[in-house]
C-alpha cells in the first residue's frame, strides 16, 4: 500500500498489518464476552490517547469476526494469514469498509475532515449482496475528524443499524463527539501502555541497536506510554528538541527567547509549519507539567533535574506553573478552533514561562 494513508504513521506499518497488539486486555475481554454470549453490539467506540493501539485493536476485531474466531490469540499467533485476512490487509475484502480522510490530489495533501460523502458510501456498502461473510464491518478512523454533516449522517445510520452490520469507531477525544453517537455505542477504553508493553511495541518497530534503554525510558515518559507519539518524537528529533526546550523553559534569561525563535523556524520533517508548531506546543506543555510535578513531589523527572530555590515552599512555586499550564492549553485549543497561526502564541507562552522562572528554577 502507498505511504499516503491518513490513518497511518510514516515509516511504520499500517495498524491493519500488525501481528501483535500489546496491552488492552480488559477491552479485549469485554469484546470476547459479548461475542461468545452472542450479544454483539452493533457499534463499538474504541477510545484512548493517540498511538496506544486503538486502530490495531479495531483491525484485530475485524479479522476476528470475519475469520469466525473467538480468541484474539488465534489472530495474533497466525504464522500464515488466512485468505480473508490477506484481503482485509490489502483493503480488498468486500465485507469491510474503511472510512477516513481522503487525499486531495490537486492540493497534494489530506483533507482536514472526513466528508459526508465518505459516510454516504456506507449506505451503498450495506446495499451490496454478500453471501460469504456473516458481518459487514465499517471502520471509521477517526470520528474526531468527521465534519458536522458527516457526524449527523453517521448518527442516522447508528439509529437504524443494518442487519449484521458492525461499526468500529476510533476516537481520541470523546468530548468532541456527539453525545447521541456515544450513547449508541459500547465503549472500549485503550489506556496508556505500561512500560513492559510499551517496550515490546517499540522493539517491533526499532532494532535494539538503534534504540537504547535510556532512550526507551525517556520516550516512555515523554510520550506517556504512547508508541505513536514516540515514533513521532524519534522521526522528528524530538528528544533533542525537548532538551533544547528544557534549557529555554527553565531559564530566567530572556535572551533565550532568541534560541526559541530559531527553534520555531525549524520545521524538521513535518509537512506543514502548523503540524510542527503543534508538536512544539505538546512538548512545551509537557515540560511545564513536569516542572509542576517535580515541585510538588520533590522528585526529579528522568528527563531533567531541577535545583530548587528554598526561599519559598514548593507548593507556592507550583501554583504559577499549574495556572500557566491551564492558560496555555486553553489558548492552544482556542487557536486551533479558529485556525490561528501558532508561532506567535508559542513565543508568548514561552515568554510567560521565563518570566515566572526568575529566582525559582535552575536546570542541571
Amino acid at each position: 500500500m502507498s505511504e499516503l494513508e491518513a490513518d497511518k504513521l510514516l515509516n511504520v506499518p499500517h495498524p491493519r498489518t500488525n501481528k501483535k497488539i500489546f496491552g488492552h486486555e480488559s477491552s479485549k475481554n469485554i469484546f470476547i464476552k459479548s461475542l461468545k454470549k452472542n450479544k454483539l453490539h452493533h457499534a463499538w467506540l474504541i477510545h484512548g490517547p493517540k498511538g496506544v493501539g486503538k486502530a490495531t485493536l479495531a483491525w484485530k476485531i475485524t479479522k476476528l469476526l470475519q475469520n469466525g474466531l473467538h480468541d484474539f490469540d488465534q489472530i495474533e499467533e497466525e504464522n500464515k494469514l488466512s485468505v480473508i485476512s490477506r484481503r482485509i490487509e490489502a483493503l480488498s475484502e468486500q465485507s469491510v469498509l474503511l472510512c477516513r480522510r481522503q487525499f486531495d490530489k490537486t492540493k497534494k495533501k489530506f483533507l482536514q475532515e472526513i466528508s459526508v460523502n465518505e459516510i454516504r458510501k456506507i449506505n451503498h456498502f450495506f446495499s451490496l449482496s454478500n453471501t460469504t461473510s456473516k458481518y459487514r464491518i465499517v471502520i471509521i478512523d477517526n470520528i474526531n475528524e468527521l465534519s458536522i454533516s458527516a457526524s449527523n449522517a453517521l448518527l442516522k445510520l447508528l439509529e437504524e443499524p443494518p442487519l449484521n452490520g458492525i461499526f468500529v469507531l476510533i476516537c481520541e477525544n470523546k468530548r468532541s463527539v456527539l453525545p447521541t453517537i456515544i450513547s449508541r455505542c459500547r465503549i472500549l477504553e485503550c489506556n496508556a501502555l505500561n512500560f513492559e508493553n510499551f517496550e515490546k511495541g517499540m522493539l517491533t518497530i526499532y532494532d535494539k541497536e538503534k534504540i537504547t534503554s535510556e532512550n526507551l525510558n525517556q520516550l516512555f515518559e515523554l510520550s506517556g506510554g504512547s508508541i505513536g507519539k514516540s515514533v513521532e518524537v524519534i522521526d522528528n528529533n524530538g528528544l533533542e528538541i525537548f532538551n533544547k526546550l528544557v534549557n529555554i523553559l527553565t531559564s530566567d534569561n530572556e535572551k533565550h527567547l532568541e534560541q526559541f525563535w530559531e527553534l520555531l523556524l525549524s520545521q524538521h520533517n513535518f509537512e506543514t509549519a502548523k503540524e510542527y508548531h503543534k508538536f512544539l506546543f505538546d512538548l512545551v506543555l509537557y515540560a511545564v507539567g513536569l516542572i509542576s510535578k517535580s515541585l510538588v513531589t520533590k522528585k526529579n523527572s528522568s528527563l531533567f533535574n531541577l535545583n530548587l530555590n528554598n526561599k519559598t515552599s514548593n507548593m507556592e512555586e507550583y501554583f504559577p506553573y499549574s495556572l500557566l499550564y491551564s492558560i496555555i492549553l486553553k489558548d492552544l485549543n482556542n487557536a486551533l478552533e479558529v485556525n490561528l497561526n501558532l508561532s506567535d502564541l508559542l513565543f508568548t507562552s514561552v515568554l510567560k514561562i521565563i518570566k515566572i522562572n526568575k529566582n525559582v528554577l535552575k536546570v542541571s
